[in-house]
């Protein structure tokens, strides 16, 4: 107990004593959190935005004119049924028909083919929406190998979505990957900066070391204050972090959802939920990297 003292006491001596070293590493590791909760925010709101999209999709199935209600409600509750189906919703032939209208508003050709043919020749319809745009083709496949409901369908519009589907994907998956990557390459570069930033650290202290060596300190006492250093700046720095991101968050909400307008997204709440795992991981993983730094760093110096 004695030891673990005099660690102690040791180490908030040097903090003081080197205060404008402390705030230059601490700062450093603050910048290092400040990157990586960059990243954090910038992956929520794209995956918000992605979903956001994703929820918007939807694809609509023309029944044949003449088609009994019966029949209708008929497809209706089997599609409800299917665990792929997040809503369907019935569209009467009239809205059905100005739909179509507006979807094909710039295709010349498909609308001076509907004047020519005159009245309504779309019958009612179904709307479809999914839990995950992917499940779409499962849903029309099921639909069109059932042989009571198939010879009703008329028309399905999912080719015209497919593309955006696809496209939506892809994004989706350049996002992602796109994020680990930039993530991989700033966590590389803060570990290079607080590697070197600790090994400035160590060697400010080079002549303490020596003396308690030569006064008969073992290796793990001597260690001792500088791990505890490196844990107290990690903290420090994870501390200010978790209030500078409040603060930032508290201010920059409204302008973010005035922002992303039709996403459903607040980083205050996603913070808040998580923020004992964001920055509880953020501190182990920085004093981890603090102590191992420190370790490799001092090496040279306790050869004496």
């Amino acid at each position: 107990m004695r030891s673990v003292a005099r660690l102690l006491k040791f180490a908030g001596q040097s903090v003081l004593r080197n205060f404008w070293l402390s705030f230059v590493t601490t700062s450093v590791l603050l910048l290092t959190l400040f990157t990586v909760n960059m990243l954090i925010v910038m992956n929520v709101l794209a995956d918000a935005t992605i979903n956001s999209i994703e929820d918007k999709v939807q694809v609509e199935v023309y029944f044949n004119q003449g088609t009994s209600e019966d029949i209708q409600k008929s497809v209706h509750g089997y599609l409800a049924a299917l665990p792929q189906v997040k809503d369907v919703a019935v569209i009467s032939a009239a809205d059905s028909l100005e739909a179509f209208r507006i979807l094909h508003a710039d295709d010349p050709e498909v609308l001076a083919a509907l004047a020519e043919v005159g009245g309504n020749p779309i019958g009612d319809s179904l709307l479809i929406s999914a839990n995950n745009p992917a499940d779409f083709e499962f849903i029309l496949a099921a639909l069109d190998s059932s042989p009571e409901y198939a010879p009703y369908i008329k028309e399905k519009n999912f080719a015209d979505h497919q593309a955006v589907i696809d496209r939506l994907s892809d994004f989706s998956d350049q996002v992602r990957w796109g994020g680990l990557g930039l993530a991989g390459f700033f966590v590389l570069i803060s570990v290079l900066i607080v590697f070197n930033t600790i090994r400035v650290a160590i060697y400010v202290h080079r002549d303490e070391i020596a003396v308690m060596k030569l006064v008969g300190a073992q290796d793990w006492f001597v260690r001792g204050p500088f791990l505890l250093e490196a844990v107290f700046y990690s903290a420090a720095a994870t501390t200010i972090m978790a209030a500078i991101c409040g603060f930032i968050l508290k201010f920059l909400e409204p302008q973010i959802r005035s922002f992303f307008t039709g996403v459903d997204v607040s980083l205050t709440t996603y913070y808040w939920e998580k923020a004992l795992l964001i920055f509880g991981a953020q501190f182990l993983a920085l004093a981890a990297l603090s102590m191992i730094t420190t370790l490799f760093a001092m090496r040279k110096y306790l050869k004496i």
